[in-house]
């Protein structure tokens, strides 16, 4: 084994080893109870699983994912739906390093970077859907622009679009990544006249378009129909949503977790600073010679491109996809990850070029022949490299036997086992907005869960009259008939209800604490 075909290898099981975490996320649990629910009696239109707002319609556009993660659950487990999503996140960062040029050093590093920045959201959620087929468009369109794949791949994308559509309503990402990268080529031939060598002919320019417009067609093809064209929006028009909910915040730097996000934004502005002032020497003008080649000779026939006349710099594409997503980011952290998807190419082609004009353009060359490696050492690869897979191993089975203990950490275990002893369970309690699913998962009747979009701003904003205990906060327990209360230990409210004559606490532990009315 050689040493780059290890470093390859380290690299595939570095993704993996990173993906594989508890199964925490607090919508996981009413996401399965939906599939399980759609298995037996078809997608839901309205919601079944509160006291409060039963006759609230519900877009169900996750309904795919949630069916998928059901059936992975009654295949494997908890422990299946960890190593499934795990898998799909590898999947997701391996495509993304095959976007790249640079491969496999530059690559993969910047790609190690974009799967740690993009680590926050990680979990088991229909979200990672959104990813891996972020992934895949922006795979397709960079092999179609760099000349590797015909025009023909392109049409691929309508179909997974539809598909994409029934698996999450953030199939919109990858219609607006298609009309980028139209209007951008279509900018750079048509406003600046300066193509460069990975510009589009004008004939695949109009192909994307006419792609772009029979994928957001192709989307309607799911049960809630072309109302799922409006409803992206309606999601990020929330003002409940981006107010309270984490995800939806933007980025708090102050946190260290999101510091290799602006690692990355700087990483892509220094690498258009750098590319723009460098000379290209030698080495670089040859990798630029023979990536016009292969444009030319890749495209079928009509569409040829026109050679460059000089070094790709920045276009009009990587500004508007780089910059798009990046105020994305800064908006919502929750975008933070498809950044990371799209402009981890942008990043790695330029850094690139500037590598290409320095000392270490021979370490770095893309089609640099592999070196014959002696006995001794390529025994010694072996060895690390089975240590790197037995240590995923151990780790991964490790993750997998803390899970239950993770679970009790996070969640009301014991403190729902309490309301089903003594037949609260079938009450109506208030309960966290962070607790609800799990609820859901153990038949409890909910209050509130992580469906914002069901329940709407106006009931949010009054649910949370009693979470903040404003001067109203009696409203929502007396117009509801609450008969008990299961919140974190020492939250405010908990602290009201403690001091108030009307309620009587029942239960505590270390992690909830449960009141009844007196």
């Amino acid at each position: 084994m050689t040493s780059k075909r290890l470093f390859v290898a380290l690299f595939a099981i570095a993704l993996f080893t990173m993906a594989v975490r508890e199964t925490l996320d607090p919508d996981m649990w009413w996401h399965l109870r939906t599939g399980e629910y759609i298995l037996q009696n078809g997608i839901p239109v309205q919601d079944v699983f509160t006291f409060t707002v039963p006759q609230n319609a519900w877009v169900t556009h996750e309904w795919l994912s949630q069916l998928i993660m059901w059936l992975v659950y009654l295949a494997g487990g908890l422990p299946g739906l960890i190593l499934f999503f795990a898998a799909l996140i590898a999947l997701t960062y391996w495509l993304l390093y095959l976007a790249c040029v640079g491969r496999p050093y530059l690559a993969a590093f910047v790609v190690l970077l974009a799967a740690i920045t993009s680590a926050i959201v990680w979990g088991v959620r229909p979200q990672i859907f959104n990813l891996l087929l972020t992934a895949v468009f922006v795979l397709i369109l960079e092999r179609v622009k760099d000349g590797r794949w015909g025009v023909r791949a392109l049409w691929w994308l309508p179909l997974l679009t539809l598909i994409w559509a029934n698996l999450h309503s953030g199939y919109l990402l990858g219609v607006v990544l298609l009309g980028t990268y139209a209007v951008g080529d279509a900018a750079q031939r048509w406003l600046i006249a300066k193509p460069t060598e990975r510009t589009l002919p004008l004939a695949i320019i109009f192909q994307l378009f006419s792609v772009t417009v029979v994928s957001f067609l192709a989307a309607a093809a799911n049960p809630s129909g072309v109302e799922l064209w409006i409803y992206p929006f309606l999601t990020l028009g929330s003002g409940a949503m981006q107010a309270y909910i984490q995800e939806w915040l933007s980025p708090d730097f102050h946190q260290t977790y999101f510091w290799p996000f602006a690692g990355m934004l700087a990483l892509g502005v220094l690498g258009w600073i750098f590319n723009k002032t460098i000379p290209q020497n030698d080495f670089a003008a040859a990798a630029s010679q023979s990536r016009r080649a292969a444009l030319l000779t890749a495209p079928p026939s009509g569409t040829a491109r026109t050679p460059a006349t000089a070094q790709a710099k920045v276009t009009i594409t990587d500004l508007l996809l780089l910059l798009g997503t990046g105020a994305a980011g800064l908006v919502s952290a929750r975008h933070i990850p498809l950044f990371t998807i799209v402009a981890t190419p942008i990043i790695v082609r330029h850094w690139q070029d500037v590598i290409a004009s320095s000392r270490f353009a021979s370490v770095f060359q893309e089609s640099k022949p592999e070196q014959a490696v002696k006995p001794l050492f390529a025994v010694l690869n072996w060895v690390i490299l089975l240590v790197a897979v037995g240590t995923a191993v151990l780790y991964t089975f490790s993750k997998i036997d803390n899970n239950e203990t993770a679970i009790a950490a996070r969640y009301p275990v014991a403190a729902v086992d309490y309301l089903e002893a003594s037949g609260l369970d079938a009450a109506r309690g208030y309960n966290s907005y962070n607790w609800g699913g799990y609820l859901i998962w153990r038949g409890v009747p909910v209050f509130v869960d992580g469906r914002a979009d069901v329940y709407g701003d106006p009931f949010l904003l009054f649910y949370r009259e009693t979470f903040e205990v404003k001067s109203t906060w009696q409203e929502p327990l007396d117009e509801y008939d609450v008969d008990y209360v299961l919140m974190e230990r020492g939250t405010p409210l908990t602290a009201v209800l403690t001091a108030s004559p009307e309620w009587m606490q029942v239960y505590e532990d270390d992690i909830a604490e449960i009141f009844i009315r007196e």
